[in-house]
């Protein structure tokens, strides 16, 4: 089955802190020790060699220690246009992390609770009664994953640039058994997040591309963080590959209709912006510090270990909160740790695996496995 049957697979503690507008800054480093740079730069080197990714963008920053801030390789294969810092991508499930932050804020504004069942807003989904919205955010309800459904994904490769409504993808799902009793297993689901946004949606009584501008990009002066308008991407922007076809050819992904991720996976960002809010939401800089809590309240059930796990949309790996996100043609990771202060984000133009592991995962490790041996993200 094609790998986007998990949209993107999430990797990824601390009590959070009072609300607030925005992350307390960090100091601005200098760079590593030139040691250092030779062996990040030796790392990306070996990754190029191994990935044949076209392009890479890297910034990963230790206060008081370095920054290490790069572009390398092609935005655009077709015509040799360099990478850029600027670039916008399409930042798959790291989506998800925009949604259940907005969730948590509803929550402390006591506009609903992660209490509430889901059959208070969505009376037709089996279990309803028993699954919360807790359970939709650590993904313990046991609803089907639409983007498991094999005719889906078969559609879906067929006709990229189909449009999809929130309603259409949970009927997929609803199609089928649920996988285990609410809160008796977890599985990575994207349609508890599709969910989501459509309760936040009929909540906030506005379309979520509102919703996110006024409780995210704005108050955090997101400026190169949008919904997508169909598939278009803001100027300038990283040209995506993939080979989730139908044939398993690499083919040019960059304008393939997203709204099958809707808020599971359709953002699009840029690396500023992605380490500005990956500091943010793992700090808890919008939530009131009892929210925070719940929010890094970690399920402990299988696959789940102490070193890799999953809280309310954010995940625990090594010592690192974040996440990584995939649509065809991208692959970020994006993560904080919180005892160094330090950020890592990681954003290639191509989702295309190597022994069935992903770009930016790969990096990630390589990079970390460097510059925070104590820490290394798997």
């Amino acid at each position: 089955m094609p790998k986007l049957a998990a949209i993107v697979a999430a990797v990824v503690a601390m009590a959070g802190c009072a609300r607030s507008i925005a992350p307390q800054p960090q100091p601005s480093p200098g760079a590593f020790p030139p040691a250092t740079v030779a062996r990040l730069d030796a790392a990306i080197a070996q990754w190029f060699a191994a990935y044949k990714a076209p392009g890479v963008v890297v910034a990963l920053t230790i206060p008081g220690t370095g920054s290490y801030v790069v572009a390398r390789g092609d935005a655009n294969p077709a015509t040799g246009e360099a990478m850029s810092l600027a670039d916008h991508v399409r930042i798959g499930s790291i989506t998800k992390t925009f949604t259940v932050t907005v969730l948590l804020q509803l929550a402390d504004e006591k506009k609903l609770s992660l209490d509430d069942p889901l059959s208070k807003y969505e009376p037709s989904i089996p279990n309803g009664k028993h699954i919360t919205l807790r359970m939709l955010a650590n993904m313990t309800s046991g609803i089907f994953s639409y983007t498991h459904d094999t005719t889906f994904v078969r559609e879906l490769l067929a006709d990229p640039n189909r449009v999809w409504t929130p309603r259409e993808l949970v009927n997929i799902a609803l199609k089928h058994k649920p996988v285990f009793a609410p809160g008796k297993g977890f599985q990575y689901c994207n349609t508890n997040t599709v969910l989501l946004g459509m309760i936040i949606e009929k909540v906030t009584k506005a379309p979520i591309a509102d919703v996110f501008k006024t409780m995210s990009f704005e108050p955090l002066g997101l400026t190169n963080t949008s919904w997508p308008s169909g598939g278009s991407l803001p100027s300038p922007y990283a040209h995506g590959i993939t080979d989730q076809t139908p044939d398993d050819r690499v083919a040019d992904a960059t304008h393939w209709n997203p709204s099958w991720g809707f808020t599971a996976g359709a953002l699009v960002s840029n690396v500023a912006d992605l380490q500005t809010w990956v500091r943010a939401y793992a700090t808890g800089a919008q939530l009131s510090a009892a929210m925070q809590r719940q929010r890094l309240r970690w399920v402990t059930l299988p696959p789940n270990t102490p070193q890799h796990k999953y809280g309310l949309g954010i995940g625990y790996d090594h010592g690192w909160l974040g996440h990584t996100g995939e649509l065809p043609g991208y692959n970020t990771s994006a993560f904080y740790l919180p005892s160094e202060h330090a950020t890592i984000v990681v954003e290639v133009n191509s989702d295309i695996s190597v022994d069935h592991r992903d770009p930016a995962p790969a990096l990630v490790h390589a990079l970390t496995k460097i510059v925070t041996p104590g820490n290394v993200i798997t």
